[in-house]
């Protein structure tokens, strides 16, 4: 009864703090909607987008310090990749400035979403050399293209890696028989895949003028379901 009393006040707790994050981040999200595809004036576009990724960063940092006691590094690496996201985030949509800077630190956020997934040694040699092998190939295709310029190189490098933790946490997903796991490589496979969906837009709005007003449709449900993805957050009652 005692352990059933406790599950029951750390669900209670987790739903205290997951529904007001939500309910914010759909305020945020809908107000800049409104602006970027109807026209509306709703207040300073960029800083409402800002908040979205400093709000996420927010709900990790406190879910990681209310509930992860089991598996730290996962959520210190939570932690850690999505506060790189702001920073790369002020170089890119805030300053508008130091684009290089900002992919930089991506490529750091995405690291240490790598870093979170649970390989075994040769997995994650596999994966590793996998990473550094499209990233060459990648490198000598912009270089055949005469494309290579600092930026879109480590563009391609940023892609890559993201691309890489999209499909191991689908990997993840699928062999997971743990319910808590598989339903965090969920959450993580679908934040990734909305991550690509940004980046994509991105690219299409760089290359051909198209689909830049989708970027963020994409890229703020995928912040919040990366911070959504603490361990911790969904554990079972045998955890």
């Amino acid at each position: 009864m005692c352990g059933e009393t406790k599950l029951n006040k750390k669900t209670r707790a987790k739903i205290c703090l997951i529904l007001p994050f939500l309910a914010v981040e759909c305020v945020l999200f809908a107000l800049f909607l409104a602006e970027d595809f109807a026209g509306a004036s709703v207040g300073d576009n960029v800083a409402l987008k800002y908040a979205t990724v400093m709000l996420a960063m927010l709900f990790a940092t406190v879910s990681f310090a209310l509930f992860d006691r089991k598996d730290f590094q996962d959520g210190l690496m939570l932690v850690i990749a999505l506060a790189l996201t702001l920073v790369a985030d002020l170089f890119l949509l805030v300053l508008d400035d130091f684009y290089i800077v900002g992919v930089i630190v991506f490529i750091g956020a995405q690291i240490c979403h790598f870093a979170r997934i649970k390989r075994n040694k040769v997995w994650w040699i596999a994966s590793a050399s996998a990473r550094v092998l499209l990233s060459i190939v990648a490198i000598i295709v912009l270089a055949a293209l005469h494309e290579a310029d600092a930026l879109t190189v480590l563009a391609a490098i940023y892609f890559v890696q993201l691309v890489g933790n999209f499909v191991e946490n689908v990997v993840l997903a699928v062999l997971a028989k743990d319910r808590g796991a598989r339903a965090q490589a969920i959450v993580l496979s679908i934040g990734f895949l909305l991550f690509v969906g940004c980046d994509i837009s991105v690219g299409l709005a760089n290359l051909y003028g198209v689909a830049g007003e989708c970027e963020w449709l994409f890229y703020t449900p995928s912040q919040v379901l990366i911070a959504l993805s603490l361990g911790r957050m969904y554990e079972t009652e045998s955890d």
